[in-house]
Protein backbone atom coordinates (compact mmCIF):
# COMPACT_ATOMS: atom_id res chain seq x y z
CA UNK A 1 0.00 0.00 0.00
CA UNK A 2 1.08 3.30 -0.63
CA UNK A 3 1.78 5.62 2.57
CA UNK A 4 0.23 8.83 0.96
CA UNK A 5 -2.94 7.12 1.02
CA UNK A 6 -5.82 6.76 3.44
CA UNK A 7 -6.47 4.14 5.77
CA UNK A 8 -10.23 3.29 7.20
CA UNK A 9 -8.37 4.21 10.84
CA UNK A 10 -7.14 7.54 9.72
CA UNK A 11 -10.16 8.46 7.75
CA UNK A 12 -12.34 7.98 10.37
CA UNK A 13 -10.16 10.04 13.09
CA UNK A 14 -10.25 12.74 10.92
CA UNK A 15 -13.43 12.54 9.00
CA UNK A 16 -15.21 13.16 12.41
CA UNK A 17 -18.77 14.39 11.56
CA UNK A 18 -19.41 11.77 8.16
CA UNK A 19 -17.70 8.84 10.28
CA UNK A 20 -20.99 7.54 11.92
CA UNK A 21 -22.85 8.64 8.66
CA UNK A 22 -20.94 7.82 5.58
CA UNK A 23 -20.95 3.84 3.86
CA UNK A 24 -16.74 2.64 3.42
CA UNK A 25 -16.58 0.83 0.24
CA UNK A 26 -14.65 -2.75 1.41
CA UNK A 27 -11.26 -1.20 -0.56
CA UNK A 28 -9.98 2.35 0.84
CA UNK A 29 -6.87 2.55 -1.03
CA UNK A 30 -5.97 1.09 -4.52
CA UNK A 31 -2.10 -0.75 -3.91
CA UNK A 32 1.25 -0.03 -5.35
CA UNK A 33 3.15 3.64 -5.94
CA UNK A 34 1.12 6.28 -7.87
CA UNK A 35 2.87 8.94 -8.65
CA UNK A 36 1.55 12.62 -9.37
CA UNK A 37 2.75 15.33 -11.27
CA UNK A 38 2.01 18.92 -9.52
CA UNK A 39 0.97 21.54 -12.30
CA UNK A 40 3.41 23.78 -14.15
CA UNK A 41 4.37 27.20 -13.45
CA UNK A 42 4.23 28.49 -17.12
CA UNK A 43 3.09 27.89 -21.00
CA UNK A 44 -0.40 27.31 -22.10
CA UNK A 45 -2.22 24.47 -20.98
CA UNK A 46 -3.22 21.54 -23.68
CA UNK A 47 -6.70 21.37 -24.40
CA UNK A 48 -8.36 18.72 -22.01
CA UNK A 49 -12.00 18.45 -20.00
CA UNK A 50 -12.22 19.68 -16.81
CA UNK A 51 -14.79 18.43 -14.09
CA UNK A 52 -15.35 20.23 -10.75
CA UNK A 53 -17.76 18.82 -8.01
CA UNK A 54 -19.31 21.68 -5.99
CA UNK A 55 -22.00 22.37 -3.79
CA UNK A 56 -25.70 22.65 -4.53
CA UNK A 57 -26.89 26.56 -4.17
CA UNK A 58 -30.67 25.36 -3.24
CA UNK A 59 -31.43 28.75 -2.30
CA UNK A 60 -30.37 30.59 -6.35
CA UNK A 61 -30.54 27.37 -8.52
CA UNK A 62 -31.08 29.07 -11.55
CA UNK A 63 -28.82 32.12 -10.55
CA UNK A 64 -26.03 29.51 -9.98
CA UNK A 65 -26.81 27.62 -13.16
CA UNK A 66 -26.37 31.16 -15.01
CA UNK A 67 -22.79 31.95 -13.22
CA UNK A 68 -21.42 28.13 -14.36
CA UNK A 69 -22.69 29.48 -17.36
CA UNK A 70 -20.57 32.01 -17.67
CA UNK A 71 -18.13 30.54 -16.26
CA UNK A 72 -17.71 27.61 -19.06
CA UNK A 73 -18.32 30.18 -21.99
CA UNK A 74 -15.35 32.14 -20.22
CA UNK A 75 -12.94 29.15 -19.64
CA UNK A 76 -13.97 27.76 -23.33
CA UNK A 77 -13.26 30.96 -25.34
CA UNK A 78 -9.94 30.63 -23.53
CA UNK A 79 -9.00 27.39 -23.98
CA UNK A 80 -10.13 26.12 -27.44
CA UNK A 81 -11.08 22.62 -27.71
CA UNK A 82 -10.95 22.37 -23.54
CA UNK A 83 -14.70 21.53 -21.44
CA UNK A 84 -15.89 22.36 -18.62
CA UNK A 85 -18.58 20.12 -16.77
CA UNK A 86 -20.14 20.08 -13.08
CA UNK A 87 -21.68 17.99 -10.44
CA UNK A 88 -23.26 19.19 -7.19
CA UNK A 89 -23.48 17.93 -3.86
CA UNK A 90 -26.74 19.16 -1.83
CA UNK A 91 -25.41 18.26 1.80
CA UNK A 92 -21.93 17.27 4.17
CA UNK A 93 -23.33 13.47 3.97
CA UNK A 94 -22.48 13.73 -0.15
CA UNK A 95 -19.71 15.91 0.18
CA UNK A 96 -17.87 13.55 2.57
CA UNK A 97 -18.62 10.55 0.41
CA UNK A 98 -17.18 11.73 -2.67
CA UNK A 99 -13.99 12.90 -1.08
CA UNK A 100 -13.93 9.79 1.31
CA UNK A 101 -14.30 7.33 -2.40
CA UNK A 102 -12.01 9.81 -4.53
CA UNK A 103 -9.09 9.65 -2.32
CA UNK A 104 -10.03 5.71 -2.19
CA UNK A 105 -9.53 5.12 -5.56
CA UNK A 106 -7.34 8.10 -6.57
CA UNK A 107 -10.36 8.84 -9.46
CA UNK A 108 -12.53 11.95 -9.14
CA UNK A 109 -12.72 15.32 -10.36
CA UNK A 110 -10.48 17.99 -10.89
CA UNK A 111 -11.70 20.38 -8.69
CA UNK A 112 -13.29 19.95 -5.40
CA UNK A 113 -15.09 22.66 -3.68
CA UNK A 114 -15.33 22.57 0.16
CA UNK A 115 -16.75 24.57 2.43
CA UNK A 116 -13.89 25.76 5.30
CA UNK A 117 -14.62 23.22 8.08
CA UNK A 118 -14.35 20.06 5.50
CA UNK A 119 -10.97 21.76 4.53
CA UNK A 120 -8.95 19.96 7.31
CA UNK A 121 -10.61 16.91 6.33
CA UNK A 122 -9.47 17.15 2.74
CA UNK A 123 -6.03 18.11 3.91
CA UNK A 124 -5.53 15.11 5.88
CA UNK A 125 -6.57 12.59 2.73
CA UNK A 126 -3.35 13.72 1.47
CA UNK A 127 -5.28 13.37 -2.11
CA UNK A 128 -4.95 17.56 -3.01
CA UNK A 129 -2.45 19.13 -4.51
CA UNK A 130 -0.60 21.71 -2.01
CA UNK A 131 -0.55 25.24 -3.64
CA UNK A 132 2.96 26.44 -3.54
CA UNK A 133 4.08 29.76 -4.22
CA UNK A 134 4.49 29.92 -7.82
CA UNK A 135 0.86 28.53 -8.30
CA UNK A 136 -0.54 31.19 -5.72
CA UNK A 137 1.57 33.73 -8.23
CA UNK A 138 -0.89 32.28 -10.92
CA UNK A 139 -4.37 33.01 -9.84
CA UNK A 140 -2.32 36.77 -8.52
CA UNK A 141 -0.74 35.65 -4.93
CA UNK A 142 -2.20 35.49 -2.22
CA UNK A 143 -2.18 39.19 -1.82
CA UNK A 144 -5.38 39.36 -3.74
CA UNK A 145 -7.48 37.89 -1.03
CA UNK A 146 -8.71 38.59 1.99
CA UNK A 147 -6.56 37.54 4.65
CA UNK A 148 -8.82 35.94 7.04
CA UNK A 149 -9.69 33.65 4.56
CA UNK A 150 -6.48 31.96 4.21
CA UNK A 151 -6.52 31.09 7.46
CA UNK A 152 -8.66 27.71 6.50
CA UNK A 153 -6.86 27.16 3.18
CA UNK A 154 -4.38 24.72 5.24
CA UNK A 155 -3.00 23.74 8.74
CA UNK A 156 0.44 26.28 7.89
CA UNK A 157 1.18 29.35 5.33
CA UNK A 158 3.52 26.64 3.63
CA UNK A 159 1.15 23.79 3.26
CA UNK A 160 -2.31 25.57 1.59
CA UNK A 161 -4.24 23.00 -0.19
CA UNK A 162 -7.37 25.66 -0.03
CA UNK A 163 -8.32 28.47 -3.27
CA UNK A 164 -10.64 30.82 -1.60
CA UNK A 165 -14.04 31.16 -3.68
CA UNK A 166 -16.36 33.18 -1.79
CA UNK A 167 -16.61 34.47 2.01
CA UNK A 168 -20.22 33.63 4.27
CA UNK A 169 -19.34 36.45 7.10
CA UNK A 170 -21.32 36.88 9.96
CA UNK A 171 -22.74 40.37 11.00
CA UNK A 172 -25.56 41.45 13.77
CA UNK A 173 -28.95 41.90 12.45
CA UNK A 174 -31.60 44.19 13.67
CA UNK A 175 -34.79 45.72 12.96
CA UNK A 176 -34.70 49.21 13.02
CA UNK A 177 -38.07 50.21 13.26
CA UNK A 178 -38.30 48.15 16.65
CA UNK A 179 -35.80 49.86 18.04
CA UNK A 180 -36.90 52.93 16.78
CA UNK A 181 -40.19 52.07 18.68
CA UNK A 182 -38.70 51.58 21.31
CA UNK A 183 -36.75 54.67 22.15
CA UNK A 184 -33.49 52.68 21.61
CA UNK A 185 -31.12 54.41 20.00
CA UNK A 186 -28.05 52.04 19.28
CA UNK A 187 -27.15 48.24 19.33
CA UNK A 188 -25.60 46.57 22.00
CA UNK A 189 -21.46 46.29 22.43
CA UNK A 190 -21.76 44.21 25.41
CA UNK A 191 -23.82 40.96 25.92
CA UNK A 192 -25.27 42.68 29.30
CA UNK A 193 -26.56 45.30 26.81
CA UNK A 194 -27.78 43.08 24.72
CA UNK A 195 -30.12 41.06 27.42
CA UNK A 196 -31.52 44.69 28.47
CA UNK A 197 -32.40 45.74 24.80
CA UNK A 198 -33.84 42.05 24.14
CA UNK A 199 -35.91 42.65 26.92
CA UNK A 200 -37.14 45.60 25.75
CA UNK A 201 -37.97 44.93 22.62
CA UNK A 202 -39.58 41.85 23.86
CA UNK A 203 -43.90 41.85 23.95
CA UNK A 204 -44.88 38.23 24.43
CA UNK A 205 -48.83 40.00 24.10
CA UNK A 206 -48.38 41.15 20.99
CA UNK A 207 -45.90 38.20 19.57
CA UNK A 208 -42.79 40.53 19.57
CA UNK A 209 -39.13 39.18 20.60
CA UNK A 210 -36.14 40.59 21.59
CA UNK A 211 -34.09 37.66 19.58
CA UNK A 212 -35.08 34.71 17.64
CA UNK A 213 -32.54 31.53 17.89
CA UNK A 214 -32.21 28.15 15.76
CA UNK A 215 -31.14 25.84 18.78
CA UNK A 216 -32.84 22.89 17.21
CA UNK A 217 -30.30 23.49 14.08
CA UNK A 218 -27.50 21.05 13.30
CA UNK A 219 -24.91 23.63 12.98
CA UNK A 220 -26.19 26.63 14.55
CA UNK A 221 -25.66 25.17 18.02
CA UNK A 222 -21.89 25.08 17.75
CA UNK A 223 -21.50 28.64 16.26
CA UNK A 224 -22.92 30.45 18.97
CA UNK A 225 -21.07 28.57 21.81
CA UNK A 226 -17.82 28.92 19.98
CA UNK A 227 -18.43 32.72 19.67
CA UNK A 228 -19.20 33.17 23.44
CA UNK A 229 -15.96 30.86 24.10
CA UNK A 230 -13.83 32.58 21.83
CA UNK A 231 -14.75 35.96 23.27
CA UNK A 232 -14.51 34.72 26.94
CA UNK A 233 -10.67 32.82 26.11
CA UNK A 234 -12.61 29.53 26.33
CA UNK A 235 -11.79 26.46 23.87
CA UNK A 236 -13.95 23.88 22.72
CA UNK A 237 -10.78 21.62 22.02
CA UNK A 238 -7.44 21.98 23.39
CA UNK A 239 -4.64 23.28 21.31
CA UNK A 240 -3.62 19.76 20.11
CA UNK A 241 -6.70 18.67 18.76
CA UNK A 242 -6.82 15.54 21.12
CA UNK A 243 -8.68 16.69 24.28
CA UNK A 244 -12.03 17.80 23.64
CA UNK A 245 -13.21 20.86 26.40
CA UNK A 246 -17.08 20.69 26.24
CA UNK A 247 -17.78 19.46 29.70
CA UNK A 248 -15.31 22.24 30.83
CA UNK A 249 -16.97 24.80 33.13
CA UNK A 250 -16.41 27.60 30.40
CA UNK A 251 -18.35 25.39 27.90
CA UNK A 252 -21.28 24.69 29.82
CA UNK A 253 -21.13 28.72 30.62
CA UNK A 254 -21.85 29.24 27.26
CA UNK A 255 -24.17 26.80 26.67
CA UNK A 256 -26.30 27.88 29.29
CA UNK A 257 -25.91 31.64 28.35
CA UNK A 258 -27.40 31.03 25.17
CA UNK A 259 -30.65 28.79 26.28
CA UNK A 260 -31.20 31.81 29.07
CA UNK A 261 -32.32 33.50 26.41
CA UNK A 262 -35.55 31.62 26.09
CA UNK A 263 -35.79 29.85 29.61
CA UNK A 264 -34.06 32.61 32.39
CA UNK A 265 -34.16 35.97 30.21
CA UNK A 266 -37.56 35.35 27.96
CA UNK A 267 -36.20 37.21 25.13
CA UNK A 268 -37.01 34.23 23.04
CA UNK A 269 -39.47 32.50 22.26
CA UNK A 270 -39.75 29.15 23.53
CA UNK A 271 -41.22 27.78 20.28
CA UNK A 272 -37.47 28.59 19.16
CA UNK A 273 -37.09 25.21 20.99
CA UNK A 274 -37.71 23.80 17.34
CA UNK A 275 -36.32 26.20 15.22
CA UNK A 276 -33.43 25.54 12.77
CA UNK A 277 -31.73 28.20 10.61
CA UNK A 278 -34.61 28.54 8.25
CA UNK A 279 -36.79 29.23 10.82
CA UNK A 280 -34.83 32.01 12.71
CA UNK A 281 -34.34 33.93 9.21
CA UNK A 282 -38.38 33.62 8.60
CA UNK A 283 -39.14 34.77 11.76
CA UNK A 284 -37.40 37.91 11.50
CA UNK A 285 -38.89 38.66 8.04
CA UNK A 286 -42.22 38.69 9.73
CA UNK A 287 -41.17 42.22 11.76
CA UNK A 288 -41.67 40.69 14.95
CA UNK A 289 -38.37 40.13 16.02
CA UNK A 290 -35.78 42.98 17.13
CA UNK A 291 -32.44 40.69 16.83
CA UNK A 292 -30.81 38.11 15.16
CA UNK A 293 -27.23 37.11 16.61
CA UNK A 294 -24.07 36.21 13.77
CA UNK A 295 -26.40 35.78 10.54
CA UNK A 296 -25.18 35.97 7.42
CA UNK A 297 -26.25 37.56 4.08
CA UNK A 298 -28.25 34.37 3.23
CA UNK A 299 -31.75 36.46 4.09
CA UNK A 300 -31.22 39.21 2.75
CA UNK A 301 -33.44 38.46 -1.00
CA UNK A 302 -35.87 37.12 1.67
CA UNK A 303 -36.06 39.99 4.03
CA UNK A 304 -36.29 42.16 0.92
CA UNK A 305 -39.48 40.91 0.15
CA UNK A 306 -40.83 40.40 3.60
CA UNK A 307 -42.68 42.96 6.05
CA UNK A 308 -39.42 43.75 7.33
CA UNK A 309 -38.28 45.08 4.08
CA UNK A 310 -36.22 48.78 4.25
CA UNK A 311 -36.41 47.78 7.89
CA UNK A 312 -33.66 45.62 8.85
CA UNK A 313 -29.65 46.35 8.95
CA UNK A 314 -26.96 44.69 9.63
CA UNK A 315 -24.11 46.23 12.06
CA UNK A 316 -21.31 44.72 14.53
CA UNK A 317 -22.40 42.52 17.37
CA UNK A 318 -21.75 42.56 21.30
CA UNK A 319 -18.06 41.30 22.19
CA UNK A 320 -17.54 41.77 25.99
CA UNK A 321 -18.94 38.41 27.47
CA UNK A 322 -21.60 38.65 29.64
CA UNK A 323 -21.47 39.83 33.14
CA UNK A 324 -17.91 41.31 32.52
CA UNK A 325 -17.39 45.29 31.99
CA UNK A 326 -14.56 44.80 29.46
CA UNK A 327 -12.90 41.95 27.52
CA UNK A 328 -11.00 39.69 29.30
CA UNK A 329 -6.96 39.67 28.03
CA UNK A 330 -7.34 36.24 26.89
CA UNK A 331 -11.19 36.76 25.03
CA UNK A 332 -11.05 37.62 21.28
CA UNK A 333 -13.16 40.39 19.89
CA UNK A 334 -15.06 37.72 16.85
CA UNK A 335 -18.13 38.62 15.64
CA UNK A 336 -18.14 35.26 13.64
CA UNK A 337 -15.77 32.57 12.32
CA UNK A 338 -13.61 32.06 9.15
CA UNK A 339 -16.49 30.80 6.31
CA UNK A 340 -16.78 30.01 2.81
CA UNK A 341 -16.13 27.83 -0.11
CA UNK A 342 -12.99 26.86 -1.71
CA UNK A 343 -11.19 25.19 -4.49
CA UNK A 344 -8.65 22.65 -4.19
CA UNK A 345 -6.96 20.47 -7.18
CA UNK A 346 -7.43 16.43 -7.17
CA UNK A 347 -3.64 15.30 -6.74
CA UNK A 348 -4.91 12.28 -9.17
CA UNK A 349 -6.38 14.71 -11.62
CA UNK A 350 -4.52 14.54 -15.09
CA UNK A 351 -5.26 18.08 -16.45
CA UNK A 352 -4.58 19.96 -13.04
CA UNK A 353 -2.66 22.91 -15.21
CA UNK A 354 -6.13 23.19 -16.64
CA UNK A 355 -7.59 23.22 -13.62
CA UNK A 356 -5.27 26.46 -12.14
CA UNK A 357 -6.46 28.19 -15.28
CA UNK A 358 -10.37 27.56 -14.35
CA UNK A 359 -9.75 28.77 -11.26
CA UNK A 360 -7.69 31.72 -12.41
CA UNK A 361 -11.32 32.40 -13.86
CA UNK A 362 -13.23 32.02 -10.76
CA UNK A 363 -11.17 34.45 -8.79
CA UNK A 364 -11.44 36.93 -11.57
CA UNK A 365 -13.08 40.44 -10.31
CA UNK A 366 -15.73 40.44 -13.31
CA UNK A 367 -17.14 36.37 -11.74
CA UNK A 368 -16.14 37.32 -7.70
CA UNK A 369 -18.91 39.92 -8.55
CA UNK A 370 -21.43 37.61 -10.40
CA UNK A 371 -21.70 35.79 -7.44
CA UNK A 372 -22.58 38.43 -5.05
CA UNK A 373 -24.79 40.03 -8.09
CA UNK A 374 -26.37 36.21 -8.71
CA UNK A 375 -26.22 34.54 -5.68
CA UNK A 376 -25.50 37.31 -3.08
CA UNK A 377 -22.55 35.83 -2.21
CA UNK A 378 -19.55 37.62 -0.56
CA UNK A 379 -16.40 37.98 -2.59
CA UNK A 380 -13.13 36.70 -1.64
CA UNK A 381 -11.09 39.17 -3.70
CA UNK A 382 -10.47 42.21 -2.43
CA UNK A 383 -10.07 43.64 -6.05
CA UNK A 384 -13.80 43.64 -6.50
CA UNK A 385 -14.50 45.84 -3.70
CA UNK A 386 -12.84 48.55 -5.46
CA UNK A 387 -14.41 48.15 -8.62
CA UNK A 388 -18.09 47.76 -8.20
CA UNK A 389 -19.16 50.30 -5.43
CA UNK A 390 -22.10 48.69 -3.80
CA UNK A 391 -20.29 46.00 -2.11
CA UNK A 392 -19.24 48.29 0.32
CA UNK A 393 -22.91 49.77 0.49
CA UNK A 394 -25.29 49.06 3.07
CA UNK A 395 -26.29 46.43 3.80
CA UNK A 396 -22.91 45.01 2.56
CA UNK A 397 -20.23 47.08 4.33
CA UNK A 398 -21.11 45.12 7.71
CA UNK A 399 -20.00 41.86 6.45
CA UNK A 400 -16.88 43.63 4.82
CA UNK A 401 -16.04 44.85 8.09
CA UNK A 402 -16.97 41.40 9.78
CA UNK A 403 -15.18 39.72 7.31
CA UNK A 404 -12.10 41.65 8.63
CA UNK A 405 -12.87 40.62 12.09
CA UNK A 406 -13.16 36.89 11.16
CA UNK A 407 -11.49 33.96 13.33
CA UNK A 408 -10.11 30.73 11.97
CA UNK A 409 -11.68 27.66 13.85
CA UNK A 410 -9.09 25.11 14.55
CA UNK A 411 -7.71 22.89 11.65
CA UNK A 412 -8.60 19.57 13.41
CA UNK A 413 -10.61 17.37 11.14
CA UNK A 414 -12.05 16.18 14.72
CA UNK A 415 -14.01 19.67 14.58
CA UNK A 416 -16.32 18.38 12.25
CA UNK A 417 -17.28 15.11 15.34
CA UNK A 418 -17.04 18.19 17.84
CA UNK A 419 -19.80 20.14 15.47
CA UNK A 420 -22.17 17.66 15.90
CA UNK A 421 -21.99 15.96 19.49
CA UNK A 422 -22.06 19.59 20.68
CA UNK A 423 -25.17 20.15 18.28
CA UNK A 424 -26.99 17.09 19.78
CA UNK A 425 -26.23 18.46 23.20
CA UNK A 426 -27.58 21.60 22.44
CA UNK A 427 -30.95 20.45 20.71
CA UNK A 428 -31.93 18.00 23.62
CA UNK A 429 -31.17 20.66 25.91
CA UNK A 430 -33.12 23.48 24.10
CA UNK A 431 -36.47 20.51 23.36
CA UNK A 432 -36.65 20.74 27.32
CA UNK A 433 -37.01 24.16 27.70
CA UNK A 434 -39.55 24.24 24.94
CA UNK A 435 -41.33 21.37 26.61
CA UNK A 436 -41.00 22.98 30.73
CA UNK A 437 -39.79 26.22 29.87
CA UNK A 438 -36.67 25.35 32.23
CA UNK A 439 -33.81 22.80 31.99
CA UNK A 440 -32.47 21.71 34.60
CA UNK A 441 -28.21 22.33 34.90
CA UNK A 442 -27.05 19.10 36.11
CA UNK A 443 -28.98 17.79 32.56
CA UNK A 444 -26.94 20.05 30.62
CA UNK A 445 -23.53 19.09 32.63
CA UNK A 446 -24.25 15.92 31.73
CA UNK A 447 -25.48 15.88 28.18
CA UNK A 448 -22.18 18.21 27.69
CA UNK A 449 -19.80 15.02 29.37
CA UNK A 450 -21.90 12.39 26.99
CA UNK A 451 -20.95 14.62 24.16
CA UNK A 452 -17.33 15.24 25.08
CA UNK A 453 -17.21 11.23 25.36
CA UNK A 454 -18.52 11.18 22.02
CA UNK A 455 -15.68 13.51 20.93
CA UNK A 456 -13.22 12.26 22.68
CA UNK A 457 -13.98 8.61 21.50
CA UNK A 458 -13.74 9.90 17.89
CA UNK A 459 -10.07 11.43 18.65
CA UNK A 460 -8.70 7.97 19.69
CA UNK A 461 -10.18 5.82 17.42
Amino acid sequence: MSNDGLTRRSFLKVAGAGAATVAFPTVLLSCGQSTTTPPSTSGKPKPGSISMFISKDTAHPQEQAQLLDMIKQKFESQFHGSTFTYDTYASADEELTKLETAAAARQGPDIFEFGSTLVPTAYATNAFEVITNDLWDRVGGKKIFFAPQLTMSGPSPDKLIAIPETANPFAFLYNKKLFQDAGISRTPTTWNEFIETAKALTNPAAGQWGVAMAPADGFDPWHKIWLFGIQKGVDLMDKTGKKGLLDSEGVVTACAFWLDWMAKFKIASRQNATFKGADETKAFATGKIGMSVMTGPGGIVSFDKSPVAGQYAYTTGPTVPYGMSSMPSAGKPAQGFVSGQYLTIFKYSKNKDLAMELIKIIVTPEIQYQFFNLRKQQPVVLETFNKYAELKQTPWDAFYQAELKAYPTPFFGSWGQLEVVLGQAINKMAAQVGVSGSYNMDDLRTALKQANQQLQASINS
